[in-house]
């Protein structure tokens, strides 16, 4: 928990943790949620902000309080499977539109319990965190942050990230992604969204997760792009 002042407030700092842990299949549909007791020992936190993480959880439709019984899930997220994966700097090329990064950051980084789970490798494990902000037409098209297993040495300095990223894995490192799964959900943008897309707190946004496999069904990346609503369609072919 960030304790540091300016921080979220605690209670919204662990209602967005059992968000982040039922939307990742930690807590699934029907299963209950940690007590309040529990919820408070493991976060060193007062029965009033555990209760108000979880009056919020349920306000949002993540979760249902059963008097004398406890909190259970009932979230349940669809999930479309897309065939093929292609990187956004690839996509965009199929329809002619030139994409611009504007914002590049890699580094390397302990990863937090959603990441390590999704990367599937320890706590103790570091991975690269590649965030990046992607214009077309001179507007922020889409907001990403990468999480990339430490497979080998990866360069932290922005130039080799510019474009796509997929191309440069496979000619530079020949990192191939075999197969991937993409998880599509609406929203509304937390600040740091709203600052990279430009965007105002109730301009709606999509949100795509994604998880791809190397040869062997192995994880190598986990990532969450994000896009303006106004500016992007997403169509699927059934």
């Amino acid at each position: 928990m960030d304790r540091n002042p300016g921080a979220p407030p605690l209670y919204a700092q662990l209602e967005q943790i059992l968000k982040q842990q039922i939307e990742c299949g930690t807590y699934k549909k029907g299963d209950f949620l940690p007590t309040e007791k529990e919820l408070m020992e493991k976060y060193e936190l007062s029965r009033v902000t555990v209760r108000q993480a979880m009056t919020n959880l349920v306000q949002s439709g993540y979760a249902r309080a059963r008097r004398g019984i406890g909190t259970d899930v009932v979230y349940e997220k669809v999930e479309e499977q897309m065939e093929g994966v292609i990187s956004f700097t690839e996509e965009m090329k199929k329809h002619h539109i030139e994409m611009q990064t504007t914002y590049c950051k890699m580094e390397l980084i302990s990863p937090g319990e959603t990441v390590a789970r999704s990367l599937q490798i320890p706590l103790t494990e570091p991975c690269y965190c590649l965030k990046r902000v992607r214009n077309a037409v001179g507007k922020p098209m889409v907001y990403t942050i990468t999480y990339l297993k430490k497979i080998c040495e990866l360069p932290t300095e922005p130039e080799p990230y510019m474009e796509s990223l997929y191309q440069y894995l496979r000619e530079e490192h020949g990192i191939y992604i075999e197969s991937g799964r993409d998880t599509l959900e609406a929203a509304l943008p937390s600040e740091e969204v709203q600052k990279a897309l430009k965007i105002d707190a109730q301009m709606p946004i999509f949100i795509r997760t994604r998880q791809t496999f190397r040869k062997g069904g192995e994880v190598f990346e986990y990532s969450i792009c994000y896009y303006p609503g106004n500016r992007y369609k997403y169509t699927v072919e059934l």
